[in-house]
C-alpha cells in the first residue's frame, strides 16, 4: 500500500508544511518512522479533531518521504485519497463530477485512471 504527500504547502509556524497520508496506517506510520517523525505528532480523527488520519510534514521530510517512494498528488488526487480514507462516497462523487470529460472545464480529468494505477478502481463506482 501507498503512502501519499500532497502539494499543498502551508506556512506552519515559519515552515512550509504539507501532509503525509495513506488508507493503510501501518504504512503511514511505518514511513513517519522512516524519515524521523514521532507517532505522538499523528493526526488522528479519533482522538482530534482533524478531518482523516495524516501527518504534517515540513519541505525537508517530504522530499526524504518522496525519495522513499511516497507519490505525490494533486489537490484533486488528494481529494479522492481522502475521501477514500474516510469511506465518504460524497466527496469522491464531487471529483467524478469535476472528471466528467464531457465538462468544458474537467480539471480533475486525470483521476479515475490515476486510482485505477494506485489500485482504488472500484472507489470510483461508489
Amino acid at each position: 500500500m501507498s503512502v501519499y504527500v500532497d502539494s499543498a504547502i502551508h506556512a506552519l509556524r515559519g515552515r512550509l508544511m504539507c501532509h503525509m497520508f495513506s488508507p493503510d496506517l501501518d504504512a503511514l506510520h511505518a514511513m513517519a518512522r522512516r524519515i524521523g517523525i514521532e507517532q505522538r505528532w499523528f493526526q488522528d480523527p479519533l482522538t482530534m479533531a482533524v478531518s482523516w488520519p495524516h501527518y504534517d510534514l515540513d519541505q525537508t521530510r517530504r522530499a526524504v518521504a518522496v525519495e522513499l517512494g511516497a507519490v505525490i498528488c494533486d489537490r484533486y488526487q488528494t481529494v479522492a485519497m481522502a475521501a477514500i480514507i474516510q469511506g465518504r462516497p460524497d466527496k469522491l462523487r464531487r471529483i467524478r463530477a469535476l472528471a466528467d470529460p464531457g465538462r468544458a472545464f474537467a480539471p480533475a480529468r486525470h483521476v479515475p485512471e490515476w486510482l485505477a494505477e494506485q489500485g482504488f478502481a472500484q472507489a470510483w463506482d461508489w
